[in-house]
């Protein structure tokens, strides 16, 4: 019997241990952080939780060939954090609904012009996800919160 994990588990393990680390992140950041950006055109708290809530879907969208389902930008910290935690619910459900034989299709992305088997696009989602992540631990720093590990190791 052989313990290693499909396609797809993999790809549910690495989206998850980002995922997971990022709700951490964003549960320690105070309110009064939300409306702070790092420089006068950089996003917000704010502005930067709801980018990371809703871009899984500019991926999904490319790979269903359809519209991206934008929500308007929260008003605080509280909702970005909602929006957060009811986005990754719907994300996770559609990750898992993959099978092996849907990684292999193709999917574009007009934005980048690229055209790649799903697998790939699904690669990009988590290198986003890891990126964002990455640069709002910076904004936690930036305003005196010592940020979580920068990864979930138990998923």
């Amino acid at each position: 019997m052989t313990n290693e994990l499909t396609a797809v588990q993999q790809i549910m393990k690495r989206w998850k241990m980002h995922r997971n680390a990022l709700l951490e992140l964003v549960a320690v950041l105070p309110e009064s952080a939300g409306t702070w950006r790092p420089w006068d055109e950089g996003m917000t708290t704010i502005e930067l939780v709801h980018h990371l809530a809703w871009t899984p879907d500019f991926f999904f969208a490319a790979i269903e060939a359809r519209d991206m389902n934008i929500p308007p930008v929260p008003s605080t910290l509280t909702e970005a954090r909602k929006l957060l935690e009811q986005l990754t619910e719907g994300h996770e459900q559609k990750l898992a609904s993959y099978t092996e034989s849907d990684l292999q299709k193709e999917a574009t992305i007009e934005l980048f012009n690229v055209t790649e088997p799903v697998v790939e696009v699904l690669h990009r989602l988590i290198g986003h996800e890891a990126h964002h992540k990455g640069q709002l631990t910076l904004y936690a720093r930036m305003v005196g919160v010592t940020p979580p590990f920068y990864v979930d190791l138990s998923v």
